[in-house]
C-alpha cells in the first residue's frame, strides 16, 4: 500500500468530510478511500453506448426491433412544390 497527502483542503470540506465518517461508522481515512473508489468506478463504463441504451427500454416492450408506433392515422405526406 502507499500514501496519498492531499493539501490545502477548506476547512468546511474536511468538516463536511469528518461528518459523512462519523454518518458511515469510518475513519477520516476510510470515508476518504471509499468517495476515491467510488468516484473512480464510475468513470469506467463496461457497457457500450448501444446496450447502455438498450437497457433504458423496459423489459416488457423490449425484443428484437423496437417499433414505436404513432397513435391515430397519418395523412398524405407533405407538398413540398
Amino acid at each position: 500500500m502507499t500514501d496519498l497527502l492531499v493539501r490545502n483542503i477548506d476547512a468546511k470540506l474536511k468538516r463536511e468530510l469528518e461528518k459523512r465518517a462519523r454518518t458511515h461508522g469510518r475513519s477520516l481515512s476510510e470515508e476518504a478511500k471509499s468517495i476515491l473508489r467510488a468516484g473512480t468506478a464510475a468513470e469506467k463504463p463496461n457497457k457500450g453506448l448501444g446496450t447502455l441504451l438498450y437497457e433504458m427500454v423496459p423489459d416488457d416492450v423490449r425484443g428484437a426491433d423496437l417499433v414505436f408506433e404513432i397513435p391515430g392515422t397519418i395523412g398524405d405526406p407533405p407538398d413540398f412544390k
